[in-house]
C-alpha cells in the first residue's frame, strides 16, 4: 500500500510540472494575427518563439510552461495588442478579443483557471475546449453571456455590476490540455 502511495505521489509530482499545450485552431476564413504575453508576470514567463499568424484552416500547437499565467490574444492589424496584449477600446484603438490562462497555480490547488476576455474589445469568435471534460466556454459575439466570457470594458469582472465576480472563469485539473478555437 504504501509502494502505491509513494508510486501516485510521484506521477502527481511529474504530472504537476510538466509543461501544458495549448492548440489553436483557426476555422475562420481569414488569417488570424496571434501574440502571447505573461502579463501579469506574476508565473513562470513564456520564453518560447512567437505565435505565428495561422492561416484558414490551420492549426499551432503552442507549448506553454509549468507555472506560466498570461494571455493569448488575436491582433488584428492598428489593434496595438501585440504589446502584452493591452490595446483595444481602452486606449482608442481596434478591439482584441484574449483568452486568459493561470497555470498550476498553488492559490487554486495546483489547478488552472482559463477564461474568455473581451474586456479590450472584442475582434473574433473563440472556443476554449479541455481535454478532460471540464467546461468548454463559447463567445461568439460582442454581448455574449457573462458566464461565458468577460465583456468589453468590464474590468471589474462582475458583469457590469450585476453579477458575481469572475464568473466567467473556469478551473480544471493541471493535467489538461487545451484547444482554443477561433470562429467555432
Amino acid at each position: 500500500m504504501m509502494r502505491t502511495s509513494l508510486l501516485l505521489a510521484a506521477v502527481y509530482a511529474a504530472v504537476a510540472n510538466a509543461d501544458h499545450t495549448i492548440t489553436l485552431r483557426n476555422n475562420c476564413a481569414f488569417a488570424v494575427g496571434m501574440t502571447i504575453s505573461s502579463f501579469p508576470h506574476v508565473g513562470t514567463d513564456y520564453t518560447g518563439p512567437p505565435i505565428p499568424d495561422i492561416e484558414a484552416g490551420a492549426s499551432f500547437d503552442l507549448t506553454v510552461p509549468t507555472g506560466w499565467n498570461g494571455r493569448i490574444c488575436d491582433h488584428p492589424p492598428n489593434s496595438g495588442c501585440q504589446n502584452d496584449c493591452f490595446g483595444g477600446i481602452a486606449f482608442g484603438e481596434a478591439s482584441c478579443s484574449m483568452t486568459e490562462w493561470n497555470f498550476d497555480a498553488a492559490s487554486i490547488g495546483g489547478q488552472v483557471d482559463y477564461d474568455i476576455s473581451n474586456i479590450q474589445g472584442f475582434s473574433v469568435p473563440q472556443q476554449i475546449v479541455p481535454d478532460s471534460g471540464c467546461a468548454t466556454v463559447t463567445c461568439t459575439t460582442v454581448d455574449c453571456d457573462c458566464g461565458q466570457a468577460y465583456r468589453p470594458g468590464d474590468i471589474s469582472g462582475t458583469c457590469g455590476g450585476t453579477g458575481p465576480i469572475d464568473q466567467a472563469t473556469r478551473t480544471c485539473p493541471s493535467t489538461a490540455s487545451y484547444t482554443v478555437v477561433y470562429c467555432p
